[in-house]
């Protein structure tokens, strides 16, 4: 007689009621999992249901941050040299981009910091960072979607160096492409749109593609 499976407490996947039992109502997997990562995931599943997530908390809008290079007249912003290879400049690599459905762009500010683009047909993100200061910003703006991007749309960050993948950004870090582009374009040529703000974000390791 075949056992009738019940659910894990935790992640609602099918288990024999003998494991169940024996792990305090979780999979085998599940039990692994420390008791504060779980709480976390719960707490990160409630807020995406309740669609919190799709708007910056109210830590992130306090938390708004002026890049140092703002308030300086003669910046300049190179590219990456671990990931652009060949000499190019970064009106060729920006142009290049425009015509590209897919990619990222690293650029390193003259004052250290860097903007850090990935985009796609629909959407863009763009994100800052200084780390002397310690400040990881992402471009907000009242495009910023607020609802959840397909998953076929949903933008990776990436490794500067490298261009390999990491980390899954929030639906609300995207905004349209175009404004993404203007984005980048205006701060190279130090010109900071004033309509964005530079919000600093904590942990993203929960979003995956079309969910969060």
């Amino acid at each position: 007689m075949t056992e009738t499976k019940v659910e894990c407490n935790e992640c609602h996947a099918l288990v024999l009621p003998k494991i169940a039992a024996a792990n305090g109502g979780l999979c085998a997997q599940c039990v692994k999992i420390p008791e504060k990562l779980r709480q976390e995931r719960r707490e990160y599943d409630k807020a995406l249901s309740q669609g919190l997530l799709f708007v910056p908390s109210k830590n992130e809008l306090e938390s708004t941050q002026t890049p140092i290079e703002r308030a300086q007249n003669n910046v300049s912003w190179e590219l990456e040299p671990e990931f652009y290879k060949q000499q190019l400049s970064v009106m060729q690599v920006l142009k290049h981009a425009k015509s590209e459905a897919l990619g990222h762009i690293f650029l390193i500010s003259s004052l250290g910091s860097r903007l850090n683009v990935a985009f796609n047909g629909l959407y863009g993100v763009c994100e800052y960072q200084n780390e002397e200061n310690g400040f990881f910003c992402y471009a907000y703006t009242a495009d910023n979607l607020n609802s959840q991007v397909g998953d076929n749309a949903h933008l990776v960050q990436a490794c500067p160096c490298c261009g390999v993948g990491m980390l899954w950004y929030p639906t609300r870090f995207h905004l349209p492409r175009s404004i993404a582009f203007e984005i980048v374009e205006r701060v190279t040529g130090n010109d900071w749109p004033p309509y964005v703000k530079w919000l600093e974000y904590d942990d993203i390791s929960y979003t995956e593609p079309g969910r969060g």
